[in-house]
């Protein structure tokens, strides 16, 4: 070849070399573009001693440039996230609970503002995982963190994932830096929280195709809970009974008393409330008779009490005066006061006596065993009290007139409770069946 073929092949050398440089030179500038982005969001000055928060998983580069620490700070992350689940395995369709946690800076020059609709329990979606229901709780504000929480009800519902570990999807948080003062906001960057493994457990053998029913009711079960429903339809049925016998004599008792208002006619005192008179006068003459001995006055208005209370329990009518304040209470007449808002006084008053007592259990007077035994205490009761308060009184008097007022208080009492409005309602309801 000789010396042109040496030139010629020097030359197109020298072309090669030139071109592969000029591709690499082309190719080391076009690199940067395709290059992926950073690990983790570039670091943020924060005050030094600062509680630390968990690495995050990494995200996209920063769109505010961070400036230079000052002495007595360091540099820190912007946003950091993290999972929590309150168990590490589940079964399929078995609820449990998932709790995200985020921490973000807010420092004087720069704050982190995550875009938070996209962590909406509807929005949010961790295929395979469904999200039931969302809870957001309030921030917590640790100086330069806020701490933003939100907990989370997941299931499963798949039957391809028995006896497998099943991860809950990696989650992308949007957020941006912002620099207050300048009121500049940066673009919007991207935090990637790494998935988080969790166990399905098996129910069923590998041979089922399905997800069977391991309820263990059985037709005595149901057969109970039909019983149950029969009597609580059976108890409601008669309470609407009693409610409906009660409600009549609520309307004939309302009725009366609207025809006695329209005609001026004073009703008179229940029995019970004229019982409980003579149980007060009791009671006080019992409390002087303690303090200042017995006297032939309160041996007197004890007896007068009995009177009343034996003529009520001999259904026998007792004087009832309706009189004003003016009026003076004369012996033998007990002073009550009745009714609301407006009280009236009322003076009662009875003639019976220990030989009326007698001739009525003697001539066809048929009550109840106790209530013969209590008109017998007040009969006996009357006697000592009578004699003691129209005649002389003795120390031996004084033994048998505190003997003889606990028996008949006690009997009195025994007589008001059959006047009470449960025993009156039992007993009109025996009238009415016919019992």
């Amino acid at each position: 070849m000789g010396i042109k073929g040496s030139a010629l092949i020097l030359a197109w050398s020298f072309v090669l070399l030139v071109g592969n440089v000029q591709w690499d030179v082309s190719v080391s500038a076009q690199a940067p573009a395709t290059q992926a982005p950073p690990s983790r969001p570039a670091p943020v000055v924060v005050p030094q001693g600062t509680p630390p928060a968990p690495r995050p998983a990494g995200s996209s580069a920063p769109a505010i440039a961070p400036r230079a620490p000052k002495p007595g700070e360091v540099e820190s992350d912007p946003i950091r996230c993290w999972w929590k689940a309150d168990r590490t395995s589940v079964r399929v369709g078995e609820k449990f609970g998932l709790v995200l946690t985020c921490s973000v800076i807010e420092t004087g020059p720069i704050t982190v503002v995550p875009v938070l609709n996209q962590l909406e329990p509807g929005a949010l979606s961790l295929t395979p995982f469904e999200v039931v229901s969302g809870v957001s709780h309030d921030d917590v504000v640790v100086s330069p963190w806020r701490y933003i929480q939100r907990e989370y009800s997941v299931r499963l519902l798949s039957d391809g994932f028995f006896g497998q570990d099943v991860t809950i999807p990696a989650l992308t948080v949007t957020y941006n830096l912002q620099e207050r003062g300048s009121g500049s906001q940066g673009r919007d960057q991207q935090y990637i929280l790494p998935p988080l493994p969790m166990r399905i457990l098996a129910l069923v053998p590998k041979s089922a195709d399905d997800i069977r029913d391991a309820s263990g009711q059985t037709f005595a079960s149901i057969e109970s809970r039909r019983f149950r429903a029969s009597l609580a339809t059976t108890t409601a049925w008669v309470s609407f009974a009693f409610a409906a016998v009660f409600g009549i004599f609520a309307l004939v008792r309302a009725t009366a008393q609207l025809r006695a208002k329209k005609k001026g006619i004073v009703k008179p005192l229940p029995a019970s409330s004229v019982l409980g008179a003579s149980l007060s006068a009791l009671a006080r003459v019992k409390e002087d008779a303690s303090q200042a001995g017995w006297t032939s006055e309160l041996s007197r208005r004890a007896a007068s009490a009995l009177r009343i209370a034996g003529a009520v329990a001999l259904n026998r009518p007792v004087s009832q005066q309706f009189v004003g304040p003016e009026v003076a209470e004369r012996e033998g007449q007990l002073s009550v006061y009745s009714g609301w808002p407006r009280r009236k006084r009322v003076l009662l008053s009875a003639a019976t006596t220990s030989r009326t007592i007698a001739s009525a259990m003697n001539n066809g007077h048929q009550p109840s065993a106790s209530t013969r035994a209590s008109l017998a205490s007040i009969s006996d009761a009357l006697g000592i009290l009578s004699t003691a308060g129209y005649g002389r009184q003795t120390t031996e008097d004084a033994v048998a007139l505190d003997s003889a007022l606990a028996e008949s208080t006690q009997a009195v009492r025994r007589i008001r409770s059959t006047t009470l409005w449960p025993r009156r309602t039992a007993q009109s309801l025996r009238s009415f069946v016919g019992f």
